[in-house]
């Protein structure tokens, strides 16, 4: 995935307007080491409900595997590692991000767990057909739009035959709700339709296995928003790429 330049702004005063330019590199620097919410080894709230049911999903895809092989994730953007930490639990994980010092942190979090700088392009050169499951938790919204088939693309040939895509990714039929309350300043950010997704994912590479959703409450007197979409894929034993 390409490092883009974007523009963060910050007004004074509601007068003064004062530009920064900030590259995509520094902002998942600061995210993810120096933020608070998003910098800690353990997953905040937003996580948490995130990975109740990412661990299902990956049980249900182990109950499924023949034999006893040991299990291979590859946890897909793993910006600081707690993911990739907590699918250790159920394999070898190994986790890949584009941002080097991010992965620098991540080592320093997880010294025992495996990191690397890159992308599924630089995964894929040498590991095709080799893991068990991918995971990829909030990373296909920073994908361009005009990426996103590639991507799958790719999540596709490092699956082994019948190997399980865990997806999760805000819902774009929620976004117009969610941002009267929060916007996000991130460099790309290209929400995607459950239709959307499930279209784009399963056009060529995969099956639908389950799909849920996580509702937030972001304040008192608001009612929750439906704003995360959670898919388990699995590869078709016909994908030829």
């Amino acid at each position: 995935m390409k490092l883009f330049n974007f523009i963060k702004k910050i007004f004074k005063n509601n007068s003064s307007e004062i530009v920064i330019q900030q590259s995509e590199e520094e902002y998942y620097e600061q995210l993810f080491t120096k933020n608070l919410k998003w910098s800690s080894p353990n997953p905040n709230y937003e996580e948490e409900l995130r990975w109740e049911i990412i661990k299902i999903f990956v049980e249900k895809g182990i109950a499924s595997l023949k034999g006893n092989e040991p299990v291979s994730i590859l946890d897909l953007g793993c910006g600081r590692g707690w993911l990739t930490n907590l699918l250790s639990r159920y394999g070898t994980t190994t986790g890949i991000e584009p941002v080097k010092p991010v992965i620098e942190y991540a080592e320093k979090l997880f010294p025992e767990i495996n990191f690397l700088v890159g992308n599924s392009k630089t995964i894929l050169k040498n590991n095709r057909n080799t893991f068990n499951f991918v995971v990829s938790s909030e990373v296909i919204e920073h994908v361009p739009d005009v990426e996103k088939a590639n991507f799958i693309d790719d999540i596709a040939n490092l699956l082994k035959p019948d190997g399980f895509l865990i997806l999760t990714t805000p819902r774009k039929e929620a976004q117009k709700e969610w941002n009267k309350f929060l916007s996000s300043n991130q460099p790309i950010e290209e929400w995607i339709s459950e239709t959307e997704l499930e279209n784009l994912v399963t056009k060529k590479h995969f099956k639908t296995i389950e799909m849920k959703r996580i509702p937030i409450t972001l304040m008192e007197n608001i009612p929750q928003i439906e704003v995360y979409q959670l898919w388990l894929f699995q590869k078709l034993t016909t994908c030829k790429i």
